[in-house]
């Protein structure tokens, strides 16, 4: 079987299950780089093997392009009821996610630099909603409401359609420069660039985890806000807020304070 006929197939199924256009261009990216290695769709583990090991990425990534391989598979194989191959293949590791939120004070830092209008709009939303930086990129002025309770803006990410809401000073950011124009590539290079400039280590990724980890509000709103498909997810950022308050704690307690100017215990 002709490994792109097969890629071909499988993206119309997904398209056919209501994927988002994000998800259907992450398969097509990974499975395109598959097609090139391999013409003929391999039958054999040793094949999947090596293109993994190939990937150069990191473990995050490598897992995302089994994942893919995994999917792609399992249709295939279930589709022609063929002896599927993905089955003999182990996933790679991966560490466990460990988000990076931004400090308020690096917050305030990257946001007071005098960015060019696109970007400082781009950083605006991004703190104020958790979004990741590829909902940007097709984000238009049709695609914000004002409504009886406030701005509202609808997000196609790759877990579908989700309306979050946003500040008035978003909206004012926003409206004056939408659409971006960018590419999701380019607006990533654009974000990590800023933050360069700003002189604060991190990229696009650390607002979501900054937005994730000082929300206060409730779980399940959090999750419906950040786009997530578990609850599992959202509670990383739950766990790491606990973390981040038993460190500052640990440094600014009064009560540490005095024992240890004193050298002595109570």
């Amino acid at each position: 079987m002709k490994t792109d006929e097969a890629i071909e197939l499988f993206l119309k199924s997904r398209k056919a299950r209501g994927l988002s256009e994000q998800s259907v261009r992450w398969y097509q990216g990974i499975l395109s780089k598959f097609n090139n290695i391999y013409s003929r769709l391999p039958e054999k583990p040793d094949a999947i093997y090596d293109f993994l090991s190939k990937c150069q990425a990191g473990d995050e990534r490598l897992h995302g392009y089994y994942r893919t391989l995994r999917v792609f598979y399992n249709f295939i194989c279930r589709y022609y009821d063929l002896k599927n191959p993905i089955d003999k293949v182990d996933p790679p590791k991966r560490r466990p996610k460990r988000p990076r939120p931004l400090t308020p004070e690096e917050l305030d830092q990257l946001l007071s630099y005098p960015h060019n209008a696109k970007i400082k709009a781009a950083l605006i939303f991004l703190t104020d909603t958790g979004a990741r930086v590829g909902e940007l990129t097709d984000l238009t002025p049709s695609d914000i409401s004002n409504t009886q309770y406030g701005y509202i803006v609808k997000i196609s990410g790759k877990t579908g359609v989700r309306y979050v809401p946003i500040c008035h000073e978003t909206y004012i950011a926003l409206i004056q420069v939408l659409p971006f124009g960018y590419t999701a590539y380019r607006l990533r290079r654009l974000i990590s660039q800023a933050f360069t400039d700003a002189n604060v280590q991190g990229s696009g990724i650390n607002l979501r985890h900054t937005f994730g980890t000082l929300w206060r509000g409730d779980e399940l709103v959090l999750q419906r806000i950040m786009g997530h498909s578990h609850l599992s997810t959202t509670m990383i950022y739950r766990a790491l807020r606990t973390e981040l308050m038993s460190e500052q704690h640990e440094m600014y307690s009064p009560l540490k304070m005095i024992l240890g100017s004193s050298k002595r215990m109570l």
